[in-house]
């Protein structure tokens, strides 16, 4: 099997900004199909056309894990307001502190990134080694079958599929971490205003207008339990090839 990995970028001011980025795990057979795909996904996306896009394809010579995928649920909010208070009252009842909540929103709109910060869940204090590049979840693939029956359930609720199971794909390993606690994520996308929070007790909940459209801001969190042994936690997320199933 083999990790096939796409992130397209460009730099405007000398700083390099996030266009979009893609990834699975696949037969050597699928290989060129998919670099079809995600070379049109890098040349065909709203934030614009990048300067540079980069392909990683890695064989995997360690044993994927599977796990299963969250449960979907889909909540209907007016404005990024009462998005804030409804991901407050969620958290808060898991057992991450306000000053937590509020620490995690203040890094995603004040310190974009490339990857997830890890905000410690009662202390609210940043964890991740490297505050300026973050956590980058990799070496994830959602099972065909398992693909099918969740487009199929999302089917009238979203007009991009694919977005949610890859988003779905990301949170379900994630939240396989004993010491995660939770995950909040907003798009940067400026026409996707539709955000989530997940974990194993709350499942994968999509919050609609968890931001105003056309803001580019946004990024993830994840919520960590302390004490908790960081490098190897870095290590999964980043390194572990994982099938949602």
């Amino acid at each position: 099997m083999w990790s096939v990995r796409m992130r397209a970028s460009k730099k405007e001011n000398n700083i390099e900004k996030h266009i979009s980025g893609a990834e699975g795990i696949y037969d050597y057979s699928q290989i060129n199909r998919v670099l079809k795909q995600l070379f049109k996904r890098a040349f065909e996306h709203s934030k614009g056309k990048p300067d540079k896009v980069v392909i990683t394809i890695e064989r995997i010579n360690d044993e994927i894990q599977t796990v299963f995928a969250l449960p979907i649920n889909t909540f209907f909010v007016n404005s990024p307001e009462e998005a804030f208070c409804l991901i407050s009252k969620k958290l808060s009842s898991i057992g991450i502190s306000d000053k937590a909540i509020l620490s995690a929103f203040e890094v995603i709109k004040k310190y974009p990134m490339r990857g997830a910060t890890l905000i410690d869940s009662i202390t609210g204090e940043r964890l991740e080694r490297d505050k300026t590049r973050g956590i980058r979840v990799s070496r994830i693939h959602m099972d065909k079958g398992k693909r099918i029956k969740l487009i199929r359930q999302i089917k009238n609720l979203s007009t991009q599929p694919q977005r949610v199971i890859e988003a779905i794909t990301i949170a379900s390993k994630v939240a396989s971490y004993p010491e995660v606690v939770a995950e909040l994520c907003i798009s940067d996308n400026p026409d996707y205003t539709i955000g989530y929070i997940a974990s194993r007790d709350l499942g994968y909940l999509r919050i609609t207008n968890i931001k105003n459209k056309g803001e580019t801001i946004g990024g993830r969190a994840f919520f960590v339990k302390t004490p908790c042994d960081i490098e190897k936690l870095t290590n999964y997320l980043e390194r572990k090839p994982v099938l949602v199933i």
